[in-house]
């Protein structure tokens, strides 16, 4: 293998924690719970999150013990007029509280620690899986990937708060049915025995929240994505008058939305109805026989005090548990949609590296490279009408060769092998002799640069779009890359220059200037094989003329690949390659081609 694809050193630091484990496949699924799992307790956060399940049950269960001192004082001191008996209870009370308030206070700072630090973790998973140079076998969209990030982490993370207050309100209704039991048997018994229906009532009547909840977070997700699409092309969508097409659009999907949104609220409300009822009613019992109670004589007064007071704390933490169901089908909605980013197959491998057997030190790129096919098949090209089949061709050192393609998504499907953002279905992409199947992405990309036809600017200045924290690159680099493009009079017409800012999108250019300043990007790269597909379809013949020109003089010495039906860029290739049908046609020169083959001659003068 080229020194160029050599990958890290063993000994170089440890990269950061991936959220997938490589298999056979390269992804292992992620499962709901394993996302919720690593959220809660990764990172050693497990600890922080009992010691908020116990901080926050030592609240409860102080609070459950606050009627049943009340009542002690009741019977023990104020009907005995005993004044000692009064200052140890108040005493005790005044215990309680303290502690009930101390309790509290720790146990949410852990909780908050362990939510935002878990919502931290889910949101990098899915940006480390988004950005994982292996790819994903399908698609997702920005506003779809933002949702994840933002909506889903938080539901997930906020799954600590509904765990831990949950339990500890479990634990008071444990406490209060022991007092109960120990102030009357029938009491507790009914605490105990009428407690579990209720809960089991309310988990079954939670699951069409659940279901709902997942469609609404979903169809919020699509509308998002369709928003940000909409915004990014909304210049593009003025200049064609396609505003009212896109605005029809954007409206089916935000109505879409909104009708989930409400279908999951009117499930919530009635969830919630549904909740108080049964509650309610339940307590309501509770009281009434203990006042029955009362009224015989079976209870004190100070016991019927504490029996109401408990009957009237049990609401909360009912309630409380009641509603677990509702913040579980929540976080479990989210976690599902996070766990399928997660586990969605990468769109190629990596071959494992032997155990034991280091990682070969890396070394710079080498400055000349071959790039070749060897009978490249792709059988179903992503928009294409026919299968990519049987391409072979070379690229020596220092040459410039074009390729014309009669479908635009034959040309996508080889910029795409180029650069592994795909594997061939059969056939081999080889840098310099060696398969680039199996081979590390990262490593094929210091070598091949093969940017996407479509052009992204990031949010920052000229210089930072087309040098971004790139060691080695110089000021006259930019210079070179920028004149090379014909970008230098964009340049020379903002009001700071390189440093002058474009804007988020770099939506504040044009097409055309946007594209030319992609393409002074890649070259300003100065990388030993540069793939470019259609560099110049926003620009005008005058300024395509220069820019053929400036690529012709820049990329003397390196190996070039054009993927272009311009005839002014084929113009200056070193020699054209002409498919058809998905297969190789005919070679030769961009005017030797024009001659001999009409079909040629169709396309790249249509």
């Amino acid at each position: 293998m080229p020194a160029s694809l050599e990958t890290p050193s063993a000994t170089a630091p440890p990269a950061p924690p991936t959220p997938r484990a490589t298999g056979a496949h390269g992804v292992v699924p992620a499962t709901a719970r394993s996302v919720l799992r690593q959220a809660l307790t990764g990172e050693r956060r497990g600890r922080r999150l009992a010691a908020a399940s116990v901080g926050l049950t030592g609240h409860q269960v102080a609070e459950a013990l606050i009627p049943v001192t009340i009542g002690a004082v009741i019977d023990r001191a104020v009907a005995t007029g005993d004044a000692a008996a009064l200052g140890r209870w108040l005493l005790v009370l005044t215990v309680l509280f303290g502690g009930l308030l101390l309790s509290w206070r720790f146990a949410a700072r852990a909780a908050a620690h362990v939510a935002e630090y878990g919502g931290h973790q889910v949101r990098m998973a899915v940006a480390r899986r988004a950005l994982d140079p292996l790819g994903t076998a399908t698609r997702t969209m920005p506003g779809e990937l933002f949702s994840l990030a933002t909506a889903d982490a938080r539901n997930v993370s906020r799954f600590t708060h509904t765990l831990s207050s949950k339990l500890a309100a479990a634990a008071a209704i444990v406490t209060a049915s022991v007092a109960l039991l120990l102030i009357s048997v029938p009491l507790g018994l009914l605490v105990l025995l009428g407690t579990p229906p209720v809960l089991v009532a309310m988990q079954y009547l939670s699951r069409p929240l659940e279901r709902r909840t997942e469609r609404d977070y979903a169809s919020a997700a699509k509308a998002g994505a369709t928003a940000a699409d909409l915004l990014t092309g909304l210049r593009v969508l003025d200049g064609v008058g396609a505003q009212p097409h896109a605005a029809r659009r954007y409206r089916e999907v935000s109505r879409a939305a909104l009708a989930a949104t409400l279908r999951t609220e009117r499930a919530q409300a009635g969830y919630t109805a549904a909740n108080t009822l049964v509650t309610g009613g339940f307590l309501a019992l509770i009281a009434l026989v203990g006042a029955r109670m009362a009224a015989r004589g079976t209870l004190t007064v100070g016991e019927l005090v504490a029996v109401v007071g408990l009957a009237q704390f049990l609401r909360g933490p009912l309630v409380d548990v009641a509603y677990f169901g509702s913040g579980l089908a929540r976080a479990r909605a989210s976690a599902r949609r996070v766990a399928a980013l997660l586990g969605t197959p990468p769109a190629v491998e990596v071959r494992d590296t032997p155990t034991g057997t280091p990682d070969p030190e890396p070394h710079a790129p080498a400055r000349t490279a071959m790039l070749s096919f060897e009978e490249l098949t792709v059988h179903a090209p992503a928009g294409a009408a026919g299968p990519l089949t049987g391409v072979s061709l070379r690229v020596a050192p220092g040459e410039l060769v074009g390729v014309v393609t009669e479908d635009a998504a034959h040309a996508r499907a080889l910029l795409d092998c180029c650069a592994r953002r795909i594997d061939p279905d059969a056939g081999t992409v080889r840098l310099d002799g060696a398969d680039l199947r199996g081979t590390d992405p990262d490593a094929i990309r210091r070598t091949v640069v093969a940017p996407p036809r479509d052009t992204a600017l990031f949010a920052g200045t000229i210089a930072d779009n087309i040098a971004p924290d790139r060691p080695g690159t110089t000021a006259r680099t930019i210079a070179t890359a920028l004149t090379a493009a014909c970008a230098d009079d964009v340049v020379d017409a903002l009001p700071d220059g390189p440093a002058s800012t474009v804007g988020e999108q770099g939506l504040t250019l044009s097409g055309g200037q946007r594209q030319r300043i992609a393409l002074a990007r890649a070259l300003a790269t100065r990388a030993p094989v540069l793939v470019l597909h259609d560099p110049t379809t926003s620009v005008d013949s005058v300024t395509e003329a220069r820019i053929a020109d400036g690529l012709r003089r820049d990329r003397a010495g390196l190996t070039t690949l054009l993927l272009t039906t311009s005839p002014t860029l084929l113009a200056v290739c070193d020699r054209v390659v002409w498919l058809t049908a998905g297969r190789p046609q005919a070679a030769g020169t961009h005017t030797g081609l024009l001659t001999a083959s009409p079909s040629y001659r169709a396309a790249v003068l249509a």
